[in-house]
């Protein structure tokens, strides 16, 4: 499913967060979420998107059986998974679990304001800011505003 996806979306702004089946045969729901560096996706581009990835799915004949397909962007539950999200959502708050350099578990949360190919940063209400490579990442969310 994400090679299909990843085709779709290879030439458009939109890029594949992640893809998600559930089910079994005959009762599949495929769930992809679909991301933009600038903005969040509209529905109209959600919904070509969906038709295109529907498309290629019958094409290559890759469900067996009935399923049902639902695409939407990750929304602020969803983990930040790629360097583009962090990228698109600095200066909005946040929390991280990751691992340091020693290899001890920690959290961090406070806001996003920096990001980049390899890393990030986080500043934290004290004003301490913290530099975390993505690699080392178990975790992060956007924090809500309430």
């Amino acid at each position: 499913m994400r090679e299909l996806a990843e085709e779709v979306l290879a030439p458009l702004p939109q890029f594949l967060v992640d893809v998600e089946v559930r089910g079994h045969h005959g009762t599949r729901v495929i769930e992809v979420y679909v991301d933009d560096e600038a903005e969040d996706p509209g529905l109209d581009d959600l919904a070509e998107i969906s038709r295109e990835i529907d498309f290629l799915i019958e094409m290559e004949d890759a469900v067996e059986g009935s399923y049902s397909l639902e695409l939407s962007s990750p929304g602020a539950k969803r983990p930040l998974t790629d360097p583009r999200q962090y990228k698109k959502n600095v200066g909005r708050g946040v929390r991280v679990k990751y691992r340091s350099e020693e290899g001890d578990k920690k959290r961090v949360e406070g806001d996003l304001t920096a990001a980049d190919e390899t890393d990030f940063e986080v500043t934290e209400a004290s004003g301490e800011t913290h530099r975390i490579a993505y690699d080392d990442v178990t975790e992060a969310k956007l924090k809500l505003p309430w």
